[in-house]
């Protein structure tokens, strides 16, 4: 692995044994991604995608079934060690102890990975300061906000100052305004230096902060670009249309325009790679229509495209 590369995944493929109460499963089918130094990527997939799995097999929690995974160098199946120490990881369930105070949390962390005394006093500080945690340092974890309690995991997840940063639903739970405030310390902190940070997110505000996203879908990874060539790669446009009998109205679209169209969640959706009369639509096909917009692709669009289903329609699970 080349040192401008800080995780690469080659071919992944991972089934789940069948066992008494479920058929085996294959949660990764040959996943192949390179994230580099310094970048941020957001995962995105629906309920099942294979991004639980993914992440286990990224924090040594998982060997993978086939195929190889690197993270700062070195493997995660014979080097799981020297990945860990390479790693902070923010999950998605609070990892804190509530009833010890922020200090007492990041002096437990600190021990965990081999720094002590006058360098982890140091640290803490740092981080602290950093993160605008100084004033609580003394408080116990329970009585914080949500808010508050998340820059806690990041402060931890950063102690033991990770080249790589996985963070799992990061937000999840928080107000608009704490999920701003914890989005801007990342970026700071991305600034100072070469963080790479992996993230998975369901929502798509996040996911447009990331320099790529990828789309993982039934254990495959379907796309990976920049947010915005993610957008511009399916069209100009999207045709929106409500209306009743949606499949006899796609079959009349597809013969007398050749649109191609997808019917998601009681609404017919078509890429438009031409601009497109609506006028002449409402009246070729009038009274038929309940609603009709045309908007540029969204993120979401690109989801819809890749996927055939919304990311908010189906939310996270085992997968």
């Amino acid at each position: 692995m080349t040192a401008d590369i800080a995780i690469q995944i080659s071919q992944l493929s991972h089934t789940y044994p069948k066992t008494k109460k479920a058929a085996a499963r294959r949660a990764l089918n040959e996943v192949s991604l390179q994230v580099g130094r310094g970048e941020m990527v957001a995962v995105l997939g629906p309920n099942g995608s294979g991004k639980s799995t993914l992440l286990r097999v990224l924090t040594t929690a998982l060997k993978p079934a086939s195929g190889s995974v690197e993270v700062a160098g070195f493997d995660v199946a014979r080097q799981a060690a020297q990945v860990r120490q390479a790693l902070g990881v923010v999950f998605q369930k609070p990892a804190l102890d509530i009833k010890m105070t922020v200090e007492e949390n990041l002096r437990a962390m600190g021990l965990l990975y081999g720094v002590s005394g006058s360098q982890l006093k140091e640290r803490i500080t740092r981080i602290l300061d950093e993160l605008g945690l100084q004033e609580r340092r003394k408080e116990r974890v329970e009585t914080l906000s949500g808010g508050l309690a998340r820059k806690v995991e990041l402060a931890k997840a950063l102690l033991p100052e990770p080249r790589v940063l996985i963070m799992d639903e990061p937000t999840s739970g928080l107000d608009p305004v704490a999920r701003h405030e914890f989005w801007a310390l990342v970026g700071g902190l991305r600034a100072k230096g070469e963080l790479t940070v992996v993230v998975t997110t369901h929502l798509l505000d996040e996911a447009e902060r990331c320099d790529r996203v990828a789309i993982l879908h039934q254990g495959q990874l379907l796309a990976c670009d920049r947010p915005a060539q993610l957008q511009s790669s399916i069209g100009q446009e999207i045709l929106s249309i409500h209306a009743e009998e949606l499949e006899e109205l796609q079959g009349q679209l597809a013969a007398d325009y050749q649109f191609e169209s997808r019917i998601v969640d009681g609404s017919l959706r078509v890429t438009l790679s031409a601009e497109v009369s609506l006028d002449d639509l409402r009246s070729q096909f009038k009274g038929r229509f309940k609603s009709l917009t045309v908007a540029p692709p969204s993120l979401d669009d690109v989801f819809v495209h890749f996927t055939g289903e919304h990311l908010g329609a189906s939310q996270e699970g085992t997968s």
